[in-house]
């Protein structure tokens, strides 16, 4: 492999083997050997290992916010139950068949009890970054008279507990997915019948 070419793969080879063997786990060398390049190559594209995590994280960051399409008009783009209901299922579909993101959910899993940097991700991606989406959705729907009046931070993580826990279930149990998908929709009806306003 061309070594100017070099710079995505490692990305990629460095996100698979750490989601299955661990950051820890996994060697310098280890990542360059497995696109076909040898170990000090790997310092012509990083600084050192932690440079090429900071890679990896940040570019399955990237691919997320894309997948979720987490943009600023979010709020404005959701009017209804249905509306909700169809984002929610749309970014469930993403996140739990995108490779990238169930990779670094792994590697977020494995590493939060070892490293402090990796539990801090785990309580961005699976607490703090899902609320945070959904309170200014929630704010904007009582704004408008579409949702009942109350704490929006509160109702949002009311709304995507049950959620991340099923999304628990399919990484640990895979042959769940179709069940746990069925829970979700019903947490969302029932959600929607409690909170949402229907003219």
């Amino acid at each position: 492999m061309p070594r100017t070419n070099a710079k995505e793969p490692l990305i990629r080879a460095a996100r698979d083997l750490f989601s299955t063997k661990g950051y820890d786990g996994t060697g310098v060398d280890e990542i360059a050997e497995s696109i076909g390049i040898k170990g000090p190559t790997i310092y012509k594209y990083f600084k050192s290992k932690e440079d090429l995590l900071k890679a990896v994280i940040d570019q399955a960051d990237a691919e997320y916010i894309r997948g979720m399409e987490m943009t600023k008009d979010l709020p404005e783009r959701i009017n209804s139950g249905a509306e909700l209901k169809e984002y929610v299922l749309k970014t469930l579909h993403f996140t739990t068949d995108n490779d990238t993101a169930i990779k670094m959910r792994k590697l977020v899993t494995m590493e939060q009890y070892r490293n402090s940097m990796f539990a801090d991700l785990a309580t961005m991606h699976q607490l703090t970054y899902i609320q945070n989406t959904y309170v200014p959705v929630f704010k904007r729907m009582m704004e408008r008279g579409q949702m009942v009046a109350g704490d929006a931070e509160i109702i949002a993580l009311e709304f995507i507990s049950p959620i991340t826990i099923m999304i628990q279930l399919m990484d640990r149990h895979p042959e769940k997915k179709d069940e746990a998908f069925k829970t979700i929709e019903t947490h969302i009806d029932v959600f929607i019948d409690r909170f949402l306003i229907r003219e």
